[in-house]
């Protein structure tokens, strides 16, 4: 046992992509499931050799199982060192640096990294040491991480003072950075920023020490500051620190360590530089920070202050370098999906920072406000309390358009609808097939995504989700062309669906080159004997729903080869998929006018509120 990799019963549902009821269950009717050989009988252990040939045999074991095998191996072997340590090893390992590990893993690191390539298996690893700790640590979440890349766009040399495992220097590291400065209090994570930062040969200087205690850089300026700082410190230093240089827009107090980490960053960086930090949003508004606050606005190093997704507020400053800025931008996108954030923030951003303060206003939204209209008592900077809540537009012809516009797209969604045959009833028999048939006949191919976890540096592709799946839109998110290596590539005509769920979504695809995301599976047909749309149609109806699912638990699986489709000759099946497309038409118009009359109601509302509008007049 001490020389096998063990599993536990949520390791194994990982493994197979189902839920733990399904491994609960799999343990009572299977006479041949593995055997217990250590843990408790509440949280068993089970070797690892024995779950996955258990899996294979029974068609169970995921295709993307090599990287939750990968991590099981280096749970096992990794003995008493922490995770971050030996993760740091590994990177090493990679890196060909002379560390040792243990030589269990060497064959399944050199068999992904030739897939995968040396960075792409280093980031899963920690991708998935993240996923195991969620509740433990603290780390940069990787659409915040390319955001803050995106807006600093760092060239010359970047610090960051709270560096953690690098996530920001990686991240900031595609886009023409030269050198990069990190500091960190823990060695482990310092030591894993090192390889992260060395596998994409990044010129790295580290040191391990608390940043404002002990500041490695003390004098050194540079061209951008990153920092997403540890939040709520109360024994920062505060008594020692009382009359350090860098208090330049004033003393910290005691509960705000946060306002101290502002002042650290603006004194690294050269004049007219930028700094990006990320801060709770509580620190917008807090009475004991106002002061500081204030002097921030007054001398114009604040430039913007972002409400985000999570929720975290992004503090964007510049060292203040000739005249005092005359306005701050305030966003707030905290009711935005991710990606809609991302592009609003980047560019509003690139309009006011580059428009000497001028932006184009959203209400509710986006707004550059004049810093003697936030100099108040309460100094209050949070976003939402700063912008207006209106929607109304700002005449009446606008609010008109909007109507006009809601008309004419309900008015075309009827025409949209299919012509069918209503004369009778047409339920004759039909002869079925199995796709777990039709796939043995090579009339379909099944695929599924063997995507790894992986940054969006450098060179990209587009990465279709299981969101965007469901939500019917194109690909929303982008990962590494090295990273994503030789994954399943999605092409015209493939049917991509959901592999967990209570309902199956069938979307065919128009486009190709998009990587293919976990928890999705494609089915491509032989065009000669079968039509997609027909093949999607026919999926998606209540019956196969049911049938594909394999258990009744809140994560159930769902298994596509159960499903059932008519055999039918081409011809006859074009007549069903000009209808299944139709309505695939349909559904999606209709879908983008509700938003479009959610939008248009709350306008409305809001114009009679403001008085853009009135009530229509009584007849005279």
């Amino acid at each position: 046992m001490s020389n096998e990799a063990a599993v536990t019963a949520a390791d194994i549902a990982r493994l197979a992509g189902v839920g733990r009821a399904a491994v609960s269950n799999w343990r009572r009717r299977y006479e041949d499931f593995p055997a217990p050989v250590g843990g408790t009988p509440n949280s068993p252990l089970f070797t690892l050799a024995e779950v996955e040939r258990w899996l294979r045999d029974q068609g169970k074991l995921q295709a993307g199982s090599p990287w939750e095998r990968l991590w099981q191996l280096v749970e096992a072997h990794r003995g008493d060192s922490e995770p971050a340590d030996f993760l740091a090893a590994i990177g090493a390992f990679m890196l060909g640096r002379p560390v040792q590990i243990p030589p269990a893993l060497i064959p399944e690191l050199e068999t992904l990294a030739a897939v995968h390539g040396s960075m792409g298996t280093a980031e899963s690893l920690w991708e998935r040491y993240v996923q195991a700790n969620a509740r433990w640590i603290a780390v940069t979440t990787p659409e915040t991480a390319r955001l803050i890349a995106e807006l600093v766009d760092a060239k010359g040399v970047v610090l960051d003072p709270a560096c953690g495992a690098g996530s920001l220097l990686a991240a900031v590291s595609g886009h023409g950075l030269l050198h990069s400065l990190g500091q960190e209090i823990d060695p482990g994570l310092t030591g894993l920023a090192d390889v992260r930062l060395a596998l994409r040969g990044v010129p790295t200087e580290l040191h391990v020490a608390d940043s404002l205690v002990n500041d490695a850089f003390r004098g050194r300026l540079v061209d951008v500051v990153v920092c997403d700082p540890p939040v709520g410190e109360r024994q920062w230093g505060h008594e020692d620190l009382l009359h350090d240089e860098r208090w330049e827009y004033g003393i910290p107090p005691r509960m705000e360590s946060e306002l101290a980490w502002v002042q650290h960053c603006l004194a690294h960086v050269k004049p007219g530089g930028l700094v990006a930090i990320l801060m709770p949003p509580s620190v917008a508004a807090r009475r004991s920070g106002r002061r500081i606050r204030a002097e921030l606005l007054r001398r114009g190093a604040l430039r913007a202050v972002i409400a985000l997704p999570g929720p975290v507020h992004l503090w964007m400053l510049r060292r203040p370098a000739q005249e005092a800025a005359h306005n701050l931008l305030v966003i707030e996108s905290t009711a935005s999906e991710w990606d809609q954030a991302a592009e609003l923030v980047i560019s509003a951003w690139r309009t006011f920072d580059s428009g000497q303060g001028n932006v184009d206003e959203r209400p509710g939204v986006v707004r550059s406000i004049p810093v003697l209209d936030l100099l108040g008592e309460e100094v209050d900077l949070t976003p939402a309390r700063n912008l207006p809540v209106t929607s109304a537009p700002d005449t009446a012809e606008k609010l008109l358009a909007g109507h006009r516009e809601l008309s004419a797209r309900l008015s075309a969604l009827v025409p949209m609808l299919p012509a069918l045959d209503w004369t009778g009833p047409n339920r004759q028999r039909r002869v079925t097939m199995t796709i777990g048939e039709l796939i043995k006949t090579g009339a379909l191919t099944f695929l599924q995504s063997d995507a790894p976890a992986g940054d969006a540096s450098g060179d990209t592709v587009p990465v279709l989700d299981l969101s965007d799946v469901l939500a019917d839109r194109p690909p929303t998110r982008r990962m590494s062309r090295q990273v994503a290596g030789p994954a399943v590539r999605v092409e015209p005509g493939d049917v991509v669906l959901p592999t967990a769920g209570h309902k199956l979504v069938a979307r065919v695809m128009n486009d190709a080159g998009a990587v293919l995301g976990r928890g999705l599976c494609l089915l491509r047909a032989n065009r000669e004997v079968l039509d997609p749309w027909f093949l999607a149609g026919f999926l998606t109806g209540s019956a196969n729903s049911r049938q594909a699912s394999t258990h009744l638990s809140a994560a159930a699986r769902l298994d596509v080869r159960r499903c059932e489709i008519p055999r039918m000759p081409l011809p006859d099946q074009y007549r069903f998929a000009a209808v299944f497309s139709a309505l695939g038409t349909f559904s999606t118009a209709l879908g983008r006018a509700g938003a479009l009359a959610d939008q248009v109601i709350q306008a409305t509302v809001d114009g009679l509120v403001d008085g853009l509008v009135a009530p229509p007049r009584p007849p005279s």
